[in-house]
């Protein structure tokens, strides 16, 4: 879809999900609250749960009214408009971030610049749709460990969706 058509659809409040996704809920239960990046995060329903668990979140979408919706529901959190197909690389330093969401969108490019701002010790969420739509929005589940060989995997599924949690190792620093 294209980003005209998304601003419609959230324009006319169409299809509107306001329930975080459970895999979202499911990897951070455990961590503290830190600084989270949610990236494609339409009208907001994981910025909006992550930033009520104590969460500061910075939500980038490329549609203006999904970022419009964020903003009517809690004007405190960083809400960005920003094609992320085309605007990279993301406007922030390396390891920034203890948590970045990448749910149900897929750009591959995205994956190295949320393995750039993540902070040792932080955790990648994503699911991709592995089927149904447009070859160029799915990814296999191995496609998608391919891109975080060598990470912590703290969860993995495959079916019509590829959903993986990996978690970027901390850096040991030598002593002597």
């Amino acid at each position: 879809m294209r980003l005209d058509e998304w601003n419609e659809r959230y324009r006319s409040r169409e299809e509107i999900d306001h329930e975080p996704a459970s895999l979202l809920v499911s990897a951070v239960r455990d961590m503290p609250a830190g600084h989270a990046l949610d990236l494609a995060c339409g009208a907001g329903r994981n910025t909006l749960w992550l930033a009520q668990q104590g969460w500061d979140v910075v939500a980038i979408d490329g549609a203006e009214e999904a970022i419009r919706i964020v903003r009517e529901h809690d004007a405190r959190i960083d809400a960005r408009v920003m094609d992320l197909e085309r605007d990279a690389p993301l406007p922030f330093e390396d390891a920034s971030f203890d948590l970045v969401a990448i749910l149900y969108f897929l750009h591959r490019p995205l994956f190295a610049e949320a393995k750039r701002v993540l902070r040792p010790g932080g955790l990648v969420v994503t699911a991709i749709r592995t089927r149904g739509i447009s070859a160029r929005f799915c990814l296999t589940l191995d496609e998608l460990r391919d891109e975080f060989e060598g990470w912590e995997v703290a969860h993995s599924q495959d079916g019509e969706i590829a959903e993986l949690v990996a978690r970027r190792h901390f850096i040991h620093s030598k002593t002597r």
